[in-house]
């Protein structure tokens, strides 16, 4: 079998239908791309966790618990029930309605600057995490075309010593440039994604909270 025709093999139905053989490729592939290839599977292992566990975390049923949102929006005009409530939860809302209730004595600006203090800060905090979801999608691609650099100074360096006329070690050194590129890519491009679409969640619970906060705050202080 000459070696196209064993591209096209590995490439067919039969491939997909034997994951053993796959996972054999896929770790051959893996060998070829040299040392990068380890931080790169590092990055993905990483990228993979962190969004699993930021999609938990953003649920709505979490962030904003149906009964807590129901219970601050007929919100009782004694302190201490708020503040046994917000206990009962410690989601960030419970957080930034707490810190609005306990200042609504000094006047609705007051209240509303301290909620929105807060509110910036429990934000910030549910997003830190995202910020690794970023890094990686901006340095999984470093990495490969780090790789993409090292392999083609494997190939000169072939050339240099043995000369043109050993394609096959000069091809190892070019196959290791472009296997540590598509690596990089195929890592860094869903991690952004992955970023993107957390971000665009977490904002719209904010708004959400946001909402829900003034609301809290315009029945807490009515007369």
């Amino acid at each position: 079998m000459s070696h196209i025709e064993g591209e096209a093999f590995l490439a067919s139905p039969f491939l997909l239908s034997n994951p053993s053989m796959m996972g054999n490729k896929l770790w051959l592939w893996f060998q070829q791309g040299g040392i990068v290839m380890y931080p790169i599977l590092l990055c993905s292992i990483i990228a993979f966790a962190v969004f699993l566990e930021r999609l938990f975390a953003y649920r709505r049923g979490r962030l904003l618990p149906r009964e807590f949102v129901n219970n601050i929006l007929n919100p009782p005009k004694d302190l201490k029930e708020i503040e046994r409530v917000c206990s009962i939860y410690e989601t960030p809302l419970a957080k930034i309605v707490l810190a609005g209730a306990k200042r609504a004595r000094y006047g609705y600006e007051e209240a509303l600057r301290v909620m929105e203090s807060t509110g910036v800060h429990e934000i910030s905090t549910l997003a830190r995490e995202l910020r690794v979801l970023s890094t990686i999608g901006n340095v999984a691609p470093m990495l490969g075309f780090l790789g993409t650099v090292l392999g083609m100074i494997r190939a000169f360096s072939t050339i240099a010593k043995v000369g043109p006329g050993r394609p096959e070690l000069i091809a190892s050194g070019i196959s290791e440039a472009l296997i540590t590129t598509a690596a990089g890519l195929i890592v860094g491009i869903p991690s952004i994604l992955a970023y993107n679409f957390l971000k665009n969640r977490l904002d719209k619970i904010s708004s959400e909270m946001e909402e829900i906060a003034l609301e809290f705050l315009d029945r807490f202080t009515e007369d």
